[in-house]
């Protein structure tokens, strides 16, 4: 059987969704979250373009520390050239030294030298002598200075000079470094 239950007795009251309330409260919240997106993304893009403006000085500054270092590299290697012409000059300063030093120890008494071309390595002089027994002596001499190699005689002639008669002679011959 079934009961039906006619009395009114108290019943629990539905509440209606007020939705004129959700109009207004949903545009509001997508409105405040398109500001909210929009004022971060306006952040982000002044920090990003500080940040490229800083980077753009440091490139700037950088490039005169470039131009400054290229400057010191051209100066330096300006410097390294004259240091090794120097070097050079300082190295090579003994070598005439040591040569005429050996030249004039080897040169015998009467025997004179009138000329001495020196071109690199090879030395080419011509002088007097009284005898061709001289001039045998100055080439073995020269050879056993130590400074000299492959000493050879180009001519050698008889002269009348001064109503005397000398040996006129021409040698060529090889500086040990």
């Amino acid at each position: 059987m079934i009961r039906i239950n006619l009395i009114r007795g108290k019943r629990k009251k539905r509440r209606e969704l007020n939705l004129g309330f959700a109009f207004l409260f949903v545009p509001l919240v997508v409105l405040a979250g398109t500001l909210y997106f929009h004022t971060v993304v306006n952040g982000k893009i002044r920090t990003l373009q500080q940040n490229i403006q800083k980077a753009n000085a440091d490139i700037e500054r950088l490039k005169k520390e470039i131009g400054e270092v290229e400057k010191f590299k051209a100066r330096k290697a300006e410097l390294q050239k004259k240091v090794d012409v120097i070097s050079s000059l300082q190295k090579d300063r003994t070598a005439p030294v040591k040569l005429f030093e050996g030249l004039s120890a080897a040169i015998p008494e009467k025997c004179w030298i009138d000329r001495l071309d020196i071109a690199g390595e090879k030395i080419s002089l011509s002088g007097v002598a009284l005898n061709n027994n001289t001039v045998a002596n100055f080439m073995t001499a020269l050879g056993q200075t130590g400074r000299f190699r492959d000493v050879s005689l180009g001519s050698a002639e008889q002269v009348l000079m001064a109503n005397a008669k000398l040996v006129r002679f021409n040698l060529t011959f090889l500086a040990v470094n």
